[in-house]
């Protein structure tokens, strides 16, 4: 009987859920450095998220809203390098910046709801993230602590859901 390697690598698994946990509580008891480190990690995401949509662009030369992707691409690109090369302004701009892109991506997901013949749902995401947008923007203490205090949560929700998986994968 042999065992999938991915299986037996099962405290991996469990390592990471243990880190992302004790990041999340830092980020809890720490938001100011944890602010800090998120103008970093988000420019990288960003980045990241600028070059798919570019790929998405190249590959799919049919695509609906084309010009639309194209633009989010680009702006997805250069706010990442901004993020990334200017920590100490990050910080500053870190809300305005999140604010932003998120409303460009509530804009999106609306603009994406006519592939699927006006998905409801799809416009009902885009407006609950255009008012996330907007209550990150013009609320500086409310963007900043939701930003710091989302991304704890959910670190702390991938750790235990990685602990658990660890958990089944040494079962098996």
């Amino acid at each position: 009987m042999t065992v999938d390697r991915r299986l037996r690598n099962w405290w991996v698994f469990l390592i990471r859920g243990l880190l992302f946990i004790l990041l999340g509580i830092y980020m809890i008891a720490r938001p100011a450095s944890g602010f800090a480190a998120l103008g970093f990690l988000l420019g990288f995401i960003i980045l990241v998220a600028g070059i798919s949509e570019l790929l998405h662009v190249v590959r799919d030369r049919g695509a609906f809203n084309r010009g639309w992707h194209l633009f989010i691409g680009i702006l997805d690109i250069l706010i990442g390098l901004i993020l990334l090369s200017h920590i100490a302004a990050s910080e500053t701009i870190l809300r305005i910046i999140v604010g932003i892109w998120f409303l460009f991506r509530g804009i999106s997901l609306i603009s994406f709801s006519g592939l699927l013949r006006r998905s409801w749902l799809m416009i009902i995401g885009g407006i609950i993230v255009i008012v996330f947008a907007l209550l990150v923007l013009f609320n500086p203490v409310f963007g900043a602590m939701t930003i710091v205090l989302w991304t704890a949560i959910a670190l702390i929700v991938t750790g235990v859901f990685n602990i658990m998986l660890a958990a089944w994968m040494k079962r098996l």
